[in-house]
């Protein structure tokens, strides 16, 4: 019988994730992974969650995209992760999202046409974007819009408009570029 914390896949065990780590980044560079851990500063980082290095660095700061090691780490480490993160940056972004969703540390307001995103509400790290739809949508469109159409959606990691409609017919704008990003016009 598999010991507890344990499944058994195939022919093998094999330890089941940990609930209180997300690994994010695998083997960047080789023998580096890096996440977050379930109790984690309110601000978009990497850590080394591999056990054998201990390492940070912040992905964002009042709002904004960097990259800033949190103390001293190795150079050849940050410059392959400095790249990786350069082309990966919405998937960890994504990633980040669903963590601040299951955190309850992103808020949706809606005052039509305008809707209001809080990340890290009652926090220090608090920032606010502002949406105004009327640069998304025509009249007609504005106008078959409700409150209770309009979420926020794990799955996708997206502002979610039209969400009673099957899900071909939605409209989903990407959460990151909307907090991070430049991209509050539309997609």
């Amino acid at each position: 019988m598999p010991s507890q914390g344990r499944k058994r896949v195939g022919g093998t065990v094999a330890a089941e994730r940990n609930p209180g780590m997300a690994v994010v980044v695998r083997n960047v560079p080789k023998g580096h992974n890096w996440g977050w851990h379930a109790r984690e500063d309110q601000r978009m980082h990497l850590q080394s969650v591999d056990e054998q290095h201990d390492y940070k660095v912040w992905l964002e700061k009042d709002g904004e995209r960097i990259f800033e090691p949190a103390g001293v780490i190795p150079p050849k480490v940050a410059k392959v992760l400095r790249e990786y993160v350069g082309e990966h940056r919405l998937f960890v972004e994504d990633r980040w999202v669903r963590f601040m969703m299951d955190k309850g540390w992103i808020h949706l307001h809606i005052a039509l046409p305008k809707l209001t995103l809080v990340a890290y509400p009652n926090m220090p790290a608090k920032f606010v974007r502002e949406v105004d739809l009327t640069t998304w949508f025509d009249r007609r469109q504005l106008d078959s819009l409700r409150p209770e159409i309009i979420q926020l959606n794990r799955e996708m990691a997206a502002l979610r408009i039209w969400a009673d409609r099957p899900e071909d017919d939605t409209y989903d704008a990407r959460l990151s570029r909307l907090l991070w990003g430049k991209e509050l016009s539309g997609r």
